[in-house]
């Protein structure tokens, strides 16, 4: 069966630590802001390095495996490019390390390209604090039993109803700015999110205790 997956490390709060099972990935990409800031002290060696160069170190070793993609466009962000290189080689599934701390914009922005392509691949953000994720509008996530998880809408969320919390929901509406689910828990092993129409951002803390 082919590899869908890539491991992508984009240039926010450099990961404190990073997967260990860096075999089950097709590629592993990095943009040249990630690769330069830290991503070249780790032992990984990247297949590719995209973006538009503009933090490029000349000082700094490029491993001879690794392929240099540059993505002048100014109207994307290199987590975008990156997205979209990688999809064009045939990956549907993401894992991405460093998208969130330093600048609050570019978490946003972050946030902002994964809301527009979540419909067509899967993309699951890693941080020194929590996992996060867009949910689709049936979803079901495991093995966390006693983590604490936050629904965040980005917009208006229809018809939310969550089981296995210790504060259920029934048939509500989540919106900025009105009701969210901030710092619920897990009192299942599975838990499980169903909602109508929106775009709903779920963080799990305490996924590594």
């Amino acid at each position: 069966m082919t590899n869908h997956k890539a491991l992508l490390f984009v240039n926010g709060e450099p990961p404190v630590n990073y997967p260990n099972d860096l075999d089950n990935y097709r590629y592993i990409a990095c943009t040249d802001g990630a690769y330069h800031n830290y991503l070249y002290q780790w032992q990984i060696i990247p297949d590719f390095i995209v973006g538009d160069l503009d933090s490029w170190n000349k000082n700094q070793p490029i491993p001879s495996q690794t392929q240099i993609i540059h993505t002048p466009d100014q109207n994307k962000t290199d987590f975008e490019k990156t997205i979209l290189f990688l999809a064009d080689k045939g990956i549907t599934e993401f894992v991405v390390y460093g998208a969130s701390g330093h600048a609050g914009d570019h978490f946003l922005g972050n946030l902002s390209v994964a809301m527009q392509y979540y419909h067509n691949y899967k993309i699951t953000f890693y941080d020194n604090y929590c996992v996060f994720f867009f949910a689709q509008h049936e979803e079901v996530i495991s093995n966390v039993k006693d983590c604490t998880i936050s629904l965040m809408p980005l917009s208006k969320v229809t018809n939310l109803t969550i089981t296995g919390f210790q504060y259920p929901l029934t048939n509500q509406t989540l919106e900025l700015g009105g009701l969210t689910s901030l710092r619920n828990k897990a009192l299942a092993d599975t838990v499980k999110i169903s909602f109508e129409n929106g775009d709903l951002l779920v963080f799990v803390e305490d996924l590594y205790s």
